[in-house]
């Protein structure tokens, strides 16, 4: 086994490997960049070393110091989590050139499957079913695919080295075909360092499948299950899940056969995962599929197999990368319940889902749950990386008692000084189309839809006032006597509203006025956490929280949050120019569309802006002529940072 493993990524993934390392007796050695000095990983390790600036592209990507800090340190493994360099074949070969064992397949390996068309050409004499697909001329925008084609829309633009859900689009007319293909490969090559494209026929619909696969150097492989993937949004993976519990027996049987004859048509060594987009349209007995791609490392959603199979994924990656044979057979596999995993981002899902930084002020984990987290109190959330902050992982006896589970740890999980999407996955646990077990790939979307809808109602409203009244009694005497005769107006804040709610407190109950309209409140109880009471003649009953000025209600898989406010400022009476143009995240201009003097129509885009490995695309908020556009490409702006104004024409 290996005396010193250095850890090639950060986060929760760097601090995961950290830890099997350590139950190995294998000692530790990390790499961070300025900006994560503090980081957990480099804590937790037995030796850090900064290895540059914040941006990736010159600390975690940057293989010449990398190679440098492992000679001097003497490390004879290097294991390169996800993402960064983990599917890179010259930083591989360049490892093993040095003598190191790289936790992982050989590069050969992964410069093949790396490259979605040579993958293809790599695996053809396997009999494997793949996606339609047409040919692409190079550099020519104009005209990018072959004129001899009919072209069938929607189409499905990707990064030909891409994969994490990066570097992707769909195209649903020849309107949007330039555009698409300009911007996949802007993103392909920030994030991959190539801007190589292809063009398939975008299968709407259908189940995301992926099988873990496990080869020794003695020409043993097994496949470790499946995983669904289907719970996705913008091909980036939210929840997974082991076992695939809606997929047939003997199309999971077929996907078992493709994935072992793939990584034994390539020669492949370690762990990998072969993904499959499942047509479910089909015969309910068994379902059509078509490869997608093959990922030659660890997958983020690789804990739900652990639980499930009860293997140490990592330590089984190393043992192999030591020399080690399989230490089992095909037939010891077998699953034990059920897992699902939900990733936490740093983002806004009310707000078109934008990446999120600045300081965790609070973080409270939820119990009897695994948590791989790279993050802690107090820790800065940069814009410079990927916006996950870590998983949440659940195991039970069946998937209806692990969905449960994970709709309770959803509940207890609290992060403040940063938006989540937490809130977005206590509503996914709680839509009929996921209990169930029906998510296809496309489903989110209309689930993430609804969440942005989802609006607090005067009931809501009122239940927060109530709460307020008779839990807090530095604000109750501060207001009212509750049991006498009084009156009192509470501020409350939900999400950028903030509304002024009066009360009256009768003998028989309480008169709310709200926003011209009066309700009368009574028979109020409240039981540890469950409120109900009768607003005019409807009986109203929520599951709620109440932390200091902080109310959250549970209503039907959709939780609502208010704070009540003793000072504010009413934002309806400021004076707003509509025509101010302000940086919605922190990120990096990266295209720049329109010059000072041009007039603009309402929605037409105005510059890119990179955050977090993403494109977002900034629109005109009206008509008119651009003024003070002083930025540049390349530049870094912070949110809320005024980029330009747009004047009205007279």
């Amino acid at each position: 086994m290996f005396q010193k493993l250095m850890v090639a990524n950060r986060g929760e993934i760097a601090c995961r490997i950290i830890k099997t390392a350590k139950k190995l007796g294998i000692k530790t050695l990390a790499i961070y960049s300025e900006a994560d000095r503090n980081s957990s990983h480099v804590s937790s390790a037995d030796e850090a070393y900064c290895v540059g600036p914040s941006e990736a592209s010159k600390s975690y990507l940057n293989i010449k110091k990398i190679l440098q800090i492992a000679e001097e340190m003497k490390v004879d493994a290097i294991h390169p989590g996800y993402g960064f360099l983990s599917e890179n074949d010259i930083f591989a070969k360049k490892v093993e050139s040095k003598g190191i064992n790289f936790i992982g397949p050989g590069w050969q390996a992964i410069k093949t499957m790396g490259n979605k068309k040579n993958a293809k050409k790599a695996i053809s004499k396997a009999n494997i079913p793949f996606v339609p697909g047409y040919k692409v001329q190079a550099n020519n925008l104009s005209n990018i695919l072959e004129n001899n084609q009919t072209i069938e829309y929607p189409l499905l633009i990707k990064a030909a080295s891409g994969g994490g859900g990066k570097g992707m689009r769909i195209v649903l007319n020849e309107k949007e075909l330039e555009s698409g293909i300009q911007s996949v490969k802007r993103e392909a090559l920030s994030s991959f360092g190539n801007d190589e494209i292809i063009v398939e026929k975008y299968l709407q619909g259908g189940k995301h499948i992926e099988i873990q696969i496990a080869s020794d150097h003695f020409g043993n492989t097994i496949h470790l299950m499946e995983r669904d993937c289907s719970t996705q949004r913008r091909y980036q993976k939210v929840i997974e899940e082991c076992p695939a519990t809606s997929i047939p027996k003997v199309t999971k049987e077929k996907m078992y056969e493709a994935a072992i004859a793939i990584s034994q048509a390539i020669k492949y060594t370690n762990l990998g995962t072969i993904e499959f987009i499942v047509d479910t349209s089909g015969k309910p007995t068994d379902n059509s599929f078509y490869f997608l791609e093959m990922n030659t490392r660890l997958q983020v959603e690789h804990p739900v197999t652990e639980c499930v199979l009860g293997i140490d994924l990592v330590e089984l990656q190393l043992r192999i990368a030591a020399g080690e044979k399989l230490p089992f057979k095909q037939p010891d596999i077998n699953a034990k319940g059920h897992a699902i995993e939900a990733r936490i981002y740093a983002e806004d899902p009310r707000n078109n889902f934008l990446p999120s930084s600045g300081n965790i002020r609070k973080i409270r984990f939820p119990k009897d749950a695994r948590l791989d987290f790279g993050v802690k109190e107090g820790d800065s959330i940069e814009s410079h990386y990927d916006p996950m902050l870590g998983k949440l992982i659940v195991h039970a006896k069946n998937r209806q008692l692990a969905n449960e589970k994970m709709s309770e740890c959803l509940k207890q999980f609290k992060i403040k000084g940063i938006q989540t999407n937490l809130d977005f996955l206590y509503q996914i646990n709680h839509t009929s189309i996921f209990i169930n077990d029906n998510m296809q790939v496309d489903s989110l979307q209309s689930i993430a839809e609804q969440f942005r809808r989802d609006q607090a109602t005067f009931k809501h409203f009122v239940s927060a006032s109530l709460l307020y009244l008779f839990l807090e009694n530095q604000f109750a005497h501060k207001m009212w006597r509750i049991w006498g005769e009084g009156r009192s107006t509470l501020r409350i804040m939900y999400q950028d509203r903030i509304l002024q709610i009066r009360v009256i407190n009768k003998e028989d109950g309480f008169i709310i006025d709200w926003e011209d309209n009066s309700y009368f409140v009574s028979s109020i109880e409240i039981d540890k956490n469950v409120m109900k009471f009768v607003l005019d003649s409807d009986t109203i009953k929520y599951d709620f929280e109440h932390e200091n000025e902080i109310v959250r209600l549970f209503d039907e898989g959709t939780i609502f949050e208010f704070k009540l406010l003793e000072d504010y400022v009413d934002r309806n009476k400021e004076e707003v120019n509509e025509g101010k143009v302000v940086a919605p995240i922190t990120g990096t201009i990266t295209k720049i569309l329109k010059k000072n003097g041009q007039i603009v129509l309402s929605g037409e885009p105005l510059l890119i802006i990179e955050a977090m490995k993403m494109e977002y695309e900034l629109k005109a908020p009206r008509e008119g002529r651009i003024r003070n556009l002083k930025i540049r490409t390349k530049e870094i702006i912070n949110q809320n940072e005024l980029l330009l104004e747009i004047d009205r024409e007279k």
